[in-house]
Protein backbone atom coordinates (compact mmCIF):
# COMPACT_ATOMS: atom_id res chain seq x y z
CA UNK A 1 0.00 0.00 0.00
CA UNK A 2 1.43 3.67 -0.42
CA UNK A 3 1.99 5.94 2.67
CA UNK A 4 -0.52 7.82 4.25
CA UNK A 5 1.86 11.13 2.74
CA UNK A 6 1.51 9.99 -0.93
CA UNK A 7 -1.98 9.17 -0.90
CA UNK A 8 -2.45 12.69 0.31
CA UNK A 9 -0.50 14.53 -1.55
CA UNK A 10 -0.88 12.41 -5.18
CA UNK A 11 -3.69 12.61 -7.15
CA UNK A 12 -5.39 8.60 -7.62
CA UNK A 13 -4.74 9.06 -11.67
CA UNK A 14 -0.98 9.31 -10.96
CA UNK A 15 -0.89 7.10 -7.81
CA UNK A 16 -2.62 4.30 -10.56
CA UNK A 17 -0.03 5.53 -13.08
CA UNK A 18 2.59 4.72 -10.84
CA UNK A 19 1.90 1.36 -9.78
CA UNK A 20 1.26 -0.08 -13.08
CA UNK A 21 4.52 1.51 -14.46
CA UNK A 22 6.51 -0.67 -11.21
CA UNK A 23 5.18 -3.71 -12.91
CA UNK A 24 5.13 -3.07 -16.52
CA UNK A 25 8.27 -1.81 -16.99
CA UNK A 26 11.09 -4.38 -17.63
CA UNK A 27 8.86 -6.76 -19.29
CA UNK A 28 10.57 -6.64 -22.55
CA UNK A 29 14.32 -8.41 -22.95
CA UNK A 30 16.84 -8.17 -25.11
CA UNK A 31 18.77 -10.95 -26.59
CA UNK A 32 22.46 -10.96 -25.20
CA UNK A 33 23.96 -11.77 -28.26
CA UNK A 34 21.82 -8.73 -30.09
CA UNK A 35 20.15 -11.49 -32.36
CA UNK A 36 16.98 -13.58 -32.49
CA UNK A 37 15.80 -15.79 -35.37
CA UNK A 38 12.36 -15.34 -35.09
CA UNK A 39 13.11 -11.28 -35.91
CA UNK A 40 14.51 -12.28 -39.28
CA UNK A 41 11.23 -13.13 -40.71
CA UNK A 42 8.12 -11.48 -39.74
CA UNK A 43 5.97 -14.55 -40.43
CA UNK A 44 7.82 -16.76 -38.14
CA UNK A 45 7.29 -14.16 -35.51
CA UNK A 46 3.94 -13.64 -36.64
CA UNK A 47 3.12 -17.60 -36.61
CA UNK A 48 5.41 -17.81 -33.11
CA UNK A 49 2.72 -15.47 -31.74
CA UNK A 50 0.04 -17.42 -32.30
CA UNK A 51 1.14 -20.09 -30.88
CA UNK A 52 2.18 -18.89 -27.53
CA UNK A 53 -1.19 -16.52 -27.78
CA UNK A 54 -3.21 -19.43 -28.06
CA UNK A 55 -1.56 -21.42 -24.87
CA UNK A 56 -2.36 -18.13 -23.07
CA UNK A 57 -6.25 -18.66 -20.90
CA UNK A 58 -8.85 -16.73 -20.30
CA UNK A 59 -7.40 -13.52 -22.03
CA UNK A 60 -8.94 -12.20 -25.86
CA UNK A 61 -5.52 -11.59 -28.36
CA UNK A 62 -5.24 -10.11 -31.12
CA UNK A 63 -1.74 -10.21 -34.00
CA UNK A 64 -1.29 -7.88 -36.33
CA UNK A 65 0.59 -6.88 -38.90
CA UNK A 66 1.38 -3.79 -39.97
CA UNK A 67 3.71 -0.78 -42.06
CA UNK A 68 3.54 -3.46 -44.98
CA UNK A 69 4.80 -6.71 -42.66
CA UNK A 70 7.64 -5.03 -41.55
CA UNK A 71 5.87 -4.38 -37.73
CA UNK A 72 4.09 -7.31 -36.01
CA UNK A 73 2.70 -6.87 -32.59
CA UNK A 74 0.53 -9.50 -30.42
CA UNK A 75 -1.68 -8.24 -27.99
CA UNK A 76 -3.84 -9.34 -25.00
CA UNK A 77 -7.10 -8.26 -23.22
CA UNK A 78 -9.46 -9.51 -20.71
CA UNK A 79 -11.80 -12.29 -22.03
CA UNK A 80 -14.80 -10.47 -20.45
CA UNK A 81 -16.32 -8.14 -22.60
CA UNK A 82 -17.14 -5.63 -19.87
CA UNK A 83 -13.79 -5.82 -19.12
CA UNK A 84 -12.27 -5.85 -22.20
CA UNK A 85 -11.41 -1.46 -22.28
CA UNK A 86 -9.77 -1.45 -19.07
CA UNK A 87 -6.49 -2.81 -19.36
CA UNK A 88 -4.54 -3.87 -22.61
CA UNK A 89 -1.04 -5.46 -22.79
CA UNK A 90 1.07 -5.26 -26.25
CA UNK A 91 4.63 -5.90 -27.98
CA UNK A 92 5.38 -4.96 -30.74
CA UNK A 93 8.64 -5.55 -33.07
CA UNK A 94 9.88 -3.97 -35.81
CA UNK A 95 11.66 -6.01 -38.21
CA UNK A 96 13.62 -3.42 -39.83
CA UNK A 97 15.29 -1.73 -36.83
CA UNK A 98 15.20 -5.31 -34.44
CA UNK A 99 13.46 -2.95 -31.96
CA UNK A 100 10.56 -4.03 -29.75
CA UNK A 101 8.14 -2.01 -27.60
CA UNK A 102 6.14 -3.08 -24.73
CA UNK A 103 2.52 -1.41 -24.47
CA UNK A 104 0.61 -1.11 -21.40
CA UNK A 105 -2.76 0.78 -21.07
CA UNK A 106 -5.53 0.52 -18.02
CA UNK A 107 -8.29 2.45 -16.74
CA UNK A 108 -8.21 0.28 -13.61
CA UNK A 109 -8.77 2.79 -10.20
CA UNK A 110 -9.42 5.88 -12.51
CA UNK A 111 -13.46 7.62 -12.96
CA UNK A 112 -15.49 7.60 -15.63
CA UNK A 113 -13.73 10.61 -17.27
CA UNK A 114 -10.17 10.15 -16.73
CA UNK A 115 -8.09 9.00 -19.77
CA UNK A 116 -6.09 5.63 -19.64
CA UNK A 117 -2.56 5.02 -18.43
CA UNK A 118 -0.30 4.35 -21.48
CA UNK A 119 3.48 3.17 -20.59
CA UNK A 120 5.37 1.92 -23.31
CA UNK A 121 8.97 0.86 -22.72
CA UNK A 122 11.93 0.68 -25.97
CA UNK A 123 13.27 -3.02 -26.23
CA UNK A 124 16.62 -2.97 -28.70
CA UNK A 125 17.35 -5.96 -29.91
CA UNK A 126 14.62 -7.80 -28.89
CA UNK A 127 13.77 -11.12 -27.53
CA UNK A 128 10.84 -12.03 -28.62
CA UNK A 129 10.19 -15.58 -26.91
CA UNK A 130 11.48 -14.20 -23.32
CA UNK A 131 9.76 -10.49 -23.82
CA UNK A 132 6.24 -12.94 -24.34
CA UNK A 133 6.94 -15.50 -21.43
CA UNK A 134 7.62 -11.67 -19.32
CA UNK A 135 4.16 -11.05 -20.47
CA UNK A 136 2.53 -14.38 -20.07
CA UNK A 137 4.07 -14.33 -16.07
CA UNK A 138 2.35 -10.42 -15.74
CA UNK A 139 -1.29 -12.12 -17.38
CA UNK A 140 -0.87 -14.65 -14.80
CA UNK A 141 -0.96 -12.33 -11.37
CA UNK A 142 -2.72 -9.62 -13.29
CA UNK A 143 -6.04 -10.39 -10.93
CA UNK A 144 -3.71 -10.27 -7.69
CA UNK A 145 -2.64 -6.74 -9.46
CA UNK A 146 -5.98 -5.44 -10.46
CA UNK A 147 -7.11 -5.85 -6.79
CA UNK A 148 -4.02 -4.47 -5.55
CA UNK A 149 -4.94 -1.34 -7.56
CA UNK A 150 -8.84 -0.90 -6.94
CA UNK A 151 -7.50 -1.29 -3.37
CA UNK A 152 -4.92 1.94 -3.50
CA UNK A 153 -8.00 3.56 -5.51
CA UNK A 154 -10.74 2.93 -2.78
CA UNK A 155 -7.99 3.71 -0.22
CA UNK A 156 -7.44 7.60 -1.86
CA UNK A 157 -10.95 8.06 -2.50
CA UNK A 158 -11.87 7.03 1.07
CA UNK A 159 -9.39 9.43 2.40
CA UNK A 160 -10.75 12.19 -0.15
CA UNK A 161 -13.98 11.91 1.31
CA UNK A 162 -12.67 12.04 4.91
CA UNK A 163 -10.32 15.23 3.81
CA UNK A 164 -13.07 17.06 2.27
CA UNK A 165 -15.50 16.73 5.57
CA UNK A 166 -12.53 18.01 7.47
CA UNK A 167 -12.67 20.80 5.34
CA UNK A 168 -16.10 21.50 5.45
CA UNK A 169 -16.30 21.32 9.58
CA UNK A 170 -13.39 23.94 9.53
CA UNK A 171 -14.98 26.21 6.58
CA UNK A 172 -18.02 26.04 8.93
CA UNK A 173 -16.16 26.89 12.34
CA UNK A 174 -14.43 29.99 10.48
CA UNK A 175 -17.32 31.25 8.97
CA UNK A 176 -19.24 31.14 12.77
CA UNK A 177 -16.15 31.43 15.56
CA UNK A 178 -14.68 34.13 13.64
CA UNK A 179 -17.96 36.44 13.36
CA UNK A 180 -18.51 35.63 16.72
CA UNK A 181 -15.03 37.10 18.00
CA UNK A 182 -14.64 39.77 15.93
CA UNK A 183 -18.33 41.52 16.33
CA UNK A 184 -17.05 41.61 20.35
CA UNK A 185 -14.00 43.21 19.57
CA UNK A 186 -14.80 46.81 18.62
CA UNK A 187 -12.70 46.67 15.29
CA UNK A 188 -14.04 47.28 11.62
CA UNK A 189 -13.10 43.83 10.02
CA UNK A 190 -14.36 41.26 6.63
CA UNK A 191 -13.46 38.03 6.49
CA UNK A 192 -13.05 36.66 2.93
CA UNK A 193 -13.10 33.21 0.88
CA UNK A 194 -10.09 32.31 -0.65
CA UNK A 195 -11.17 29.47 -3.86
CA UNK A 196 -8.72 27.42 -5.54
CA UNK A 197 -7.69 28.49 -9.05
CA UNK A 198 -10.81 31.07 -10.47
CA UNK A 199 -13.88 29.13 -8.62
CA UNK A 200 -16.02 30.30 -6.48
CA UNK A 201 -18.02 27.32 -5.81
CA UNK A 202 -17.50 24.48 -3.15
CA UNK A 203 -15.45 25.07 0.24
CA UNK A 204 -13.29 27.68 -0.27
CA UNK A 205 -9.25 26.71 -0.03
CA UNK A 206 -8.51 29.19 2.75
CA UNK A 207 -10.10 32.58 4.35
CA UNK A 208 -8.24 35.95 4.72
CA UNK A 209 -9.25 37.84 7.78
CA UNK A 210 -8.41 41.48 7.15
CA UNK A 211 -8.79 43.17 10.94
CA UNK A 212 -8.67 47.62 10.08
CA UNK A 213 -6.72 49.39 12.69
CA UNK A 214 -5.30 52.85 13.58
CA UNK A 215 -4.10 55.39 10.97
CA UNK A 216 -5.37 53.38 7.90
CA UNK A 217 -3.68 50.43 8.49
CA UNK A 218 -4.95 47.16 8.05
CA UNK A 219 -3.76 43.15 9.20
CA UNK A 220 -4.38 40.08 7.45
CA UNK A 221 -4.45 36.95 8.97
CA UNK A 222 -4.99 33.76 6.89
CA UNK A 223 -6.61 30.77 8.11
CA UNK A 224 -7.30 27.42 7.00
CA UNK A 225 -8.35 23.67 7.93
CA UNK A 226 -4.71 23.27 9.08
CA UNK A 227 -4.36 26.18 11.23
CA UNK A 228 -7.78 27.32 12.33
CA UNK A 229 -7.85 25.92 15.25
CA UNK A 230 -4.88 27.22 16.70
CA UNK A 231 -5.05 30.74 15.72
CA UNK A 232 -8.82 31.32 15.96
CA UNK A 233 -8.20 31.50 19.93
CA UNK A 234 -5.15 34.04 19.44
CA UNK A 235 -6.66 36.54 16.90
CA UNK A 236 -7.12 39.38 19.28
CA UNK A 237 -4.36 39.11 21.43
CA UNK A 238 -2.13 38.72 17.63
CA UNK A 239 -4.10 42.08 16.26
CA UNK A 240 -3.39 44.01 19.52
CA UNK A 241 0.10 43.02 19.50
CA UNK A 242 0.87 44.08 16.11
CA UNK A 243 -1.63 46.97 16.72
CA UNK A 244 1.10 48.51 18.99
CA UNK A 245 4.20 47.57 17.27
CA UNK A 246 2.54 49.47 14.05
CA UNK A 247 2.14 52.36 16.80
CA UNK A 248 5.85 52.46 17.30
CA UNK A 249 6.68 52.28 13.53
CA UNK A 250 7.03 55.29 11.33
CA UNK A 251 6.75 53.79 8.10
CA UNK A 252 4.56 51.23 6.51
CA UNK A 253 5.55 47.83 7.46
CA UNK A 254 4.38 44.26 6.18
CA UNK A 255 4.41 41.11 7.54
CA UNK A 256 4.07 38.43 5.25
CA UNK A 257 5.08 34.32 5.22
CA UNK A 258 7.51 34.06 2.66
CA UNK A 259 8.39 30.68 0.79
CA UNK A 260 11.61 28.29 0.52
CA UNK A 261 12.73 29.97 -2.54
CA UNK A 262 13.21 33.07 -1.30
CA UNK A 263 16.90 34.49 -2.06
CA UNK A 264 18.02 36.64 0.48
CA UNK A 265 20.50 39.03 0.55
CA UNK A 266 22.83 39.21 3.98
CA UNK A 267 24.90 42.51 4.04
CA UNK A 268 26.13 43.57 1.10
CA UNK A 269 27.38 40.63 -0.30
CA UNK A 270 25.35 40.44 -3.36
CA UNK A 271 25.86 44.33 -4.24
CA UNK A 272 27.95 44.26 -7.18
CA UNK A 273 29.14 48.11 -8.35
Amino acid sequence: MMKKKKLLETSCHFLMAEFWRGLTLGLGRSREDGKDPYCRDYKMAAFKMTVFANGVKGYFNDVTRRLKDSCVGIEFRPKAWRDRSKMCIALSVNFVTGIGHVFFQSKIGLLKGDHVHLMSEEIRDVDILASLEDIRAFLEKYPEYEKAAEAIAEEKRTEEIKQHKLAEMASQSIETIVPQIMSQSGYEWILESVYKGWGRGGIPESYILRVKTKKHKMIEITLNKNNFAEKIPEILNVVKQIEQLLEQTPFAVNIVNYGPGTRWIKGTENVKE
